[in-house]
């Protein structure tokens, strides 16, 4: 749980602010030649009524009354007002938040419980008492779904808001529905994990720019295979491997084959309608878990053994390509000054159509079922949030640490184009996808076989799971 506390924060805090952080009819078509002649009726000389447009609906009025309308978070400083140093991002939404407490006749509080690993059970615990420490809930995604949905702690924003509004991103309507409905609510996105890569050694290898075969299309699995096997190599001449094509990834192997599972529209636990069921023996997951054992195995075009840390070992120059979360942007810029990185999605696989970024970290604001004012809660929430403005302050934030131009297109187009990986929430899930991998890297077994000795542990999870969230 501290390592999803610390990316969840970090995220929050990458982001600037806490919700950068949402006819006619047709004539026939026959001719008049067609059509029998017949007599024609007088001409009506009488004045047709003027059209009027139906009065707008009026929007419901609310009066609160004076009451508290809290937002619960599990991080330092979400309320703007609080800041010592406020930015440009913050002065909006402190604009925002004035006009809706006049609005509403409401304050608007935010509520902190910090500890993470109880913050759910927190959440649960007030709100059987009937009244939830916080009207709108900040709550990782795995949390909500399907459990919090399922028990009856959350509920739907459809009815409230106009989902239909641009102003309301892929990202939140991707990650934040459920079972055909919106929970979630959140106007930014989140870090989005993608491949680094070592620029001056591209070019010092001679190898194909790989921005260059993304924006062409061409960023696909034959490629990067290629890619990595001519970048593995023995430099100094002592036999030895000392250059590898991908030195790793963020959170080891597991991250890195988890997007190759979905990159090539495999996934773990759902199946194609979306339905939650076992599916990571898949013909598009086994392709993927193959395609992983054959750049380990049979290429050894990842650094072997795989280092606990391979951002140490991208920064010194023994990877060329490295998978990480875009928030590592800064600390390897530190790291390598006479460097040139560079930031592209991971390849698509042959089942993919286009690029698109997974993560299985992903938090949003969420209407507590228990709220005696959820409606005005949620319109409060949407009111105070910076929407596109907030997006367009988080694009400049990017301009000014981003390396180059095509780092920050790339970063820019996986903001629009990021997607949820939620087997998370099954128990043990992790663990048993970290085995699965393990047997694949170490030529235990093949994909399918390694699949089908945890198949029967994954069901077990998964029924567990939603047996509880009854």
């Amino acid at each position: 749980m501290k390592k999803l506390r610390v990316i969840s924060m970090l995220l929050i805090v990458f982001l600037l602010a806490f919700t950068v952080v949402g006819c006619s009819g047709t004539k026939s078509p026959e001719s008049a030649s067609d059509k029998p002649e017949t007599a024609q009726p007088a001409p009506n000389t009488e004045k047709e009524p003027e059209k009027t447009e139906p009065p707008a609906a009026e929007e419901p009025k609310y009066d609160l009354k004076g009451e508290t309308v809290r937002i619960g978070v599990w991080y330092d400083d979400a309320d703007p007002r609080q800041l010592a140093e406020k930015g440009p991002a913050d002065e909006m939404q402190i604009k925002l938040i004035e006009e809706a407490e006049k609005k509403y006749n409401a304050k608007i509080e935010f509520v902190k419980f910090g500890d993470y690993g109880k913050y759910v059970e927190n959440f649960t615990t007030t709100s059987l008492s009937g009244e939830p420490f916080a009207d709108i809930v900040l709550l990782e995604l795995f949390w909500a779904f399907p459990q919090l949905v399922n028990k009856d702690f959350i509920q739907p924003v459809d009815d409230f808001l106009d989902l239909n509004d641009p102003k309301y991103n892929g990202w939140m309507k991707n990650g934040g529905s459920f079972n055909g409905k919106q929970y979630g609510m959140y106007d930014g996105s989140p870090s989005p994990y993608g491949f680094f890569y070592n620029k001056t050694l591209v070019q010092k290898l001679g190898l194909e720019d790989p921005y260059e075969l993304q924006e062409k299309g061409e960023w696909t699995w034959d490629k990067l295979r290629d890619f990595a096997k001519k970048a593995t190599k023995d430099t100094n001449g002592d036999g030895k491997t000392d250059v590898f094509g991908i030195a790793g990834g963020y959170g080891t192997l597991n991250f890195l084959t988890e997007q190759f599972v979905y990159t090539n529209k495999g996934s773990v636990d759902k199946d194609e309608n979306g339905q939650i069921k076992f599916s990571l023996d898949s013909e598009n997951a086994i392709e993927a878990l193959q395609f992983v054992s054959d750049l380990y195995n049979k290429d050894k075009s990842i650094m072997q053994p795989v280092p606990e840390d391979a951002s140490k070992e991208f920064i010194a120059g023994k990877g060329v390509l490295y998978g990480g979360f875009s928030w590592e942007l800064g600390g390897l810029l530190e790291n390598m000054k006479n460097q040139e990185l560079g930031y592209v999605f991971f390849p698509k696989g042959p089942k993919a159509d286009k690029y698109v970024s997974y993560t299985p970290f992903g938090n949003m604001f969420m209407v507590a079922k228990y709220s005696k004012n959820a409606e005005a809660a949620v319109k409060i929430y949407d009111e105070i949030s910076l929407h596109e403005e907030g997006r367009k302050l988080s694009k400049q934030a990017w301009e000014s640490s981003y390396p180059n131009k095509e780092s920050l297109n790339t970063r820019a187009q996986m903001a629009d184009s990021i997607d949820y990986i939620s087997y998370y929430a099954i128990p043990d899930g992790e663990k048993l996808f970290a085995g699965v991998v393990e047997e694949i890297t170490k030529g235990k077994g093949s994909p399918a076989t390694a699949v089908e000795k945890v198949k029967p542990q994954f069901e077990a999870g998964i029924n567990k799971m939603l047996s509880d969230s009854k």
